[in-house]
């Protein structure tokens, strides 16, 4: 079984990643920042900014592995355009906190915008 995001699933292109930083809702979290936007696709897509600010280039890999782990497991509600955001801190916990953070932050968004 493949487990990798299709092409449908993923933001590709930087107007796609700041319509969703500029219209959306911004939700914080211990280790995360997730933008979230309603989107008229059907599907939930996932975009992904690891900054230099997190680390070397190994770092930043390891990041985006952890959130497309994260967001292949817990999807939420089909329909909505994420950007996810590591914050300093990100590589310091195991990747249960990480995921029980994410799970929090979506709840927390979509019990306040339905």
């Amino acid at each position: 079984m493949n487990s990798a995001l299709t092409r449908r699933e993923r933001l590709r292109r930087r107007p796609e990643f700041l319509k969703v930083q500029q219209a959306g809702i911004r939700a914080r979290g211990r280790y995360q920042t997730l933008f979230v936007l309603p989107n008229q696709h059907g599907l939930s897509r996932l975009g992904i900014i690891a900054t230099r600010r997190l680390g070397g280039a190994v770092c930043r890999n390891r990041s985006k592995r952890l959130i497309r782990e994260m967001f292949r497991l817990n999807k939420g509600r089909p329909g909505l355009d994420l950007v996810v955001l590591p914050r300093p801190g990100f590589f310091d916990v195991p990747f249960a906190s990480l995921q029980a953070d994410y799970c929090a932050v979506l709840r927390r968004f979509e019990k306040s915008h339905g």
